[in-house]
This record gives structure tokens, sequence and C-alpha cells, in this order.
């Protein structure tokens, strides 16, 4: 595209343009999301075992553990990726995905070899029951073992993000989620190989998924290529090297503070996630003393189920707006990162909003594809109400993350991710209890809400009366051959 276009692009109204970069990365999620879900919907189809679905589900701990080690690097990557083309310097970013290539290259080897090696010791120490000991081996093996594609599938998806090229990351994870299915059919529906069968069968399309993702890397133009060929020479490029389309990682070191600024980026990614499943445990432990248990349970466990399909728009929204952002702040346009965050509060609060009314007026909408018995809908749907009451409050602090994370202020990012689960609801579901009984553990998430957005707003606010200058190393240069990474937004 010609760099007039580019630039007709990137001073697009922001808020279509947030949405565009939004619709298909929340497609990704769902299709991200379903993929995960494909193993259990066979199994529990045509298997018929409990023991079979038990070790699906001791083994999506550690799943998740790796989800945590992908999404902290990915998401640091795209926000120094993302700024580094705002401030015009495509070869830094060139330079930045490789350290980060090789970086979680490394840490997928080591957490390959330590979760495959202490995969026995660690189901021990989950309590898996004996009887469902074997058949957590048998999935829990080859899904390890392809912790090293999972990564870099992860990764470089996030690159895609980073360069406004959701287009190549959706077909990833859709291509992902799709052979899946077909491998789950065709090796336990027509093979009858049980659990081994969809160990396996997630296996490949995660290790497939990683070399489409490595294949699309290469072998098509990216942002950073095509950036660096602009504001270098662009025409002397194409003449003198047929193969200029695809990505040339740049191995040269990368400018001195780059690694550990994704390391400290990352951090609150990981944390974040590790703290769902720390809220997750907590409030399982607090239903342990309720009179009716399993059902308190399940009904709990429904809720969180239907809480991560309909928090992923606002994860799409959020991906869209710290693309957007890291963008405007690499370039140093404070006006347009104003706007694009005030775009995203608009987006962010009107879905929030949407939802809210549907758990209140219209809830069995929300849990009725799930199938679940009826009372363990309509106890589900008692928690909903009880527990969701501040729920659009939830788009402040989305917001305020992510634009503390894609600004490059890793600091206050932190701040706002161990806000909401280690800070706030941790202590919450700890202390109501003893005041309000099991009606305490869902006030908890309203207090949560409500103290994570009134935190986040605060700073979110000081932070935009006092905007962040961008680090010398992402100065603008002063280039009017600059592309803009959202070319292929859509």
């Amino acid at each position: 595209m010609s760099g007039l276009a580019l630039s007709a692009l990137a001073a697009a109204p922001v808020f279509p343009t947030l949405w565009r970069l939004a619709l298909p990365i929340m497609l990704s999620l769902v299709f991200g999301a379903l993929a995960n879900a494909v193993d259990m919907a066979f199994i529990s189809q045509f298997s018929q075992s409990d023991r079979a679905i038990a070790a699906l589900s001791v083994i999506f701990p550690l799943q998740m553990l790796v989800a945590a080690f992908g999404t902290a690097l990915g998401g640091a990557l795209a926000s120094v990726l993302t700024r580094a083309l705002g401030a015009g310097q495509p070869e830094q970013a060139q330079r930045a995905l490789w350290q980060a290539t090789l970086l979680t290259f490394w840490l997928g080897i080591v957490l390959t070899i330590a979760l495959c090696a202490g995969l026995p010791a660690m189901l021990a120490l989950l309590q898996t029951p004996e009887n469902v000991m074997p058949l957590a081996l048998d999935y829990g093996y080859p899904v390890l073992l392809c912790t090293l594609p999972v990564l870099l599938a992860q990764l470089w998806c996030e690159a895609f993000r980073a360069q406004a090229r959701v287009k190549l990351m959706v077909i990833v994870v859709v291509s992902s989620c799709l052979l899946n299915v077909l491998l789950n059919t065709l090796l336990i529906v027509g093979l009858d190989w049980g659990v081994s069968g969809a160990g396996i069968a997630t296996a490949i399309s995660q290790l497939l998924a990683a070399l489409l993702a490595l294949w699309l890397l290469q072998g098509r133009r990216s942002t950073l290529d095509q950036q660096a060929a602009d504001l270098e020479t662009a025409a002397e490029t194409a003449e003198s090297s047929p193969g200029s389309d695809l990505l040339t990682w740049s191995r040269q070191p990368a400018t001195p503070g780059v690694k550990r600024e994704m390391l400290l980026l990352g951090l609150p990614l990981f944390l974040n996630q590790l703290g769902i499943g720390l809220m997750v445990a907590a409030v399982n432990s607090q239903l342990a003393g309720t009179a009716d248990v399993l059902l308190a349970t399940a009904a709990f466990g429904l809720f969180i189920k239907m809480m991560v399909i309909v928090v992923m728009p606002l994860q799409g929204l959020a991906a869209a707006f710290q693309t957007l952002a890291a963008y405007h702040a690499g370039a140093g346009d404070d006006r347009r990162l104003r706007l694009t965050v005030y775009a995203a509060l608009g987006w962010t609060l009107a879905y929030a909003t949407l939802v809210y009314l549907l758990m209140y007026l219209q809830p069995q909408w929300l849990y009725g594809a799930f199938m679940a018995p009826a009372e363990v809908s309509t106890a589900a749907i008692v928690i909903t109400q009880a527990a969701c009451l501040a729920f659009p409050l939830y788009a402040l602090f989305f917001v305020s993350a992510g634009f503390f994370l894609s600004t490059g202020r890793a600091g206050l990012a932190l701040l706002i991710y161990l806000s909401h689960n280690y800070l706030f609801f941790l202590p919450f579901v700890f202390i109501f209890p003893a005041y309000w009984a099991t009606s305490g553990i869902w006030w908890a998430f309203v207090a949560t809400d409500v103290a994570a957005a009134v935190l986040g707003a605060l700073c979110l606010l000081l932070a935009l009366w006092h905007p962040l200058k961008a680090p010398a190393a992402l100065t603008k240069r002063d280039n009017p051959a600059q592309a803009n990474p959202y070319s292929e937004a859509v």
C-alpha cells in the first residue's frame, strides 16, 4: 500500500478504527476458548467416563500456567513493538522481535523439561485420585511436550496484533481450532484412542499452529519490513532483493534495556493470570463450608465459565486499544492517545452495560448454551446477580491497566493488575464472609470491582493530565516515509 493510504488510515476516526481492530481479535479469542473446550466436549460426549473428564480437568491448571507465560511474553512484546513502530524505528522493532523469540525459545525448552519431568509429582500435589492418574498422564504428556510451540504461537500472534495484522492472528487461531476438531474426530471417534487421542490431537494442532504462524511471519511482508524499507532504500531494495518480502529478523543487539523492559511489562500479565487461578481457589475454599457444597461449587464453576466468555469481548477491545495506544505513545501524539483512551472507555462501558442488563433482565440467555441442570443454572444466576452489581466498572480496570502496559509504564501496570485480585479480592473474600456468611463471598466481587475501578481511574486521570514523554530510544523520527501499522487492520 502507498504511504498516502497508510497516512490516511493513521488519521482515521478513532472510534471506528478501534472497533475494526477489536472485532477480529474478539473472534480469535472466542475460537481460542473453543479450542480449549474441544477436548472436553469430545471426551464428555464419546467417553462417558467421569475419570476421563477429571483427567482433563487436573491438567488444565498446568495449561493455564503455560498460557500465563505466553500471555506475559506476547503482551510485553506487543507493547515494545508497536511503540517502536509509532516512533518510526522498525529496525528496533525487528531486533525486539528476535530477542523475544530467542527468550521464548529457551523458556519453552526449560518449561517443557520441567513440566514433563515433574508431571507425576505435580499431579500428586494437586491431589489427583489414583484411578485418574494414568489417564491424566496419558493426556498431559503430549500436551505439555508442545509447550514450546504454544509459547511461540502466542508470541507471534501478538506480533501480528502489534502490527495490526490481526487477520493473520485470526487465521492461526481458527486454523488451530478447526484442526483440533478434525483430529479429535479422527483419534477419539474413529480410532477410539480416548484421552490419549485428545492429548495427541491438541499437541499436533498446537505444533502446526506455531508452524503456520512462522510461515505467515516469514512468508508475508510485515509492517516491520515495510517500514524498514521505506525508511531506508525501498526502491533499491525491491530491485536488488526479490526476497525482500520475507521478514528479516535483526540479530543485532536491541537498544539497551529492551529485554529488561519486556520482562517488566510481562510481569503484570503473568501475575494477573495467576491471580485468576488464586481467586477461583479462594472462593472454592470458602464454599467448602456451605451446606450444599456440591451445588455451590458447581454453580460457581458455571458462573466462572460464563464470565470467561462474556469478558472476551472486553479483552478484545482492550487488546485493540493497547495496539493503538502504544502506537500513538511511541509517536508522541498525546492528542490521539487521549482520543484512543476515550474511545476505549466508550466501547468497553457500552459493552459492559449491555451485558449488565442481560445479567439482570434475561440471565437465562447467558446460561442456556451450557445445558447445565436446572438447579445449577438457577444457583449460578443467583451468584451472578449478587456478584456482578458493579460489573460495568470492570471496563475501567481493563482500560487503565491496558493504558499503562501499552505506554511502557510497567510499575503502574503492575499496580493496577495486582490491585484487582491480590490487593483487593483475596483479602475481601476471606474477611467479608466472617460478617455476611456466603453472601460475603459475592460482596467481595462487588467491592473489588469498585475499588479497582476507582484506583485505575485515579491513576489514568493523573497520567492523562501529566503525560509521560516517550523514551529516548523511541523518539519519533522526522521522516515522511514513516508507515502506519494499521494498514492491514481490516
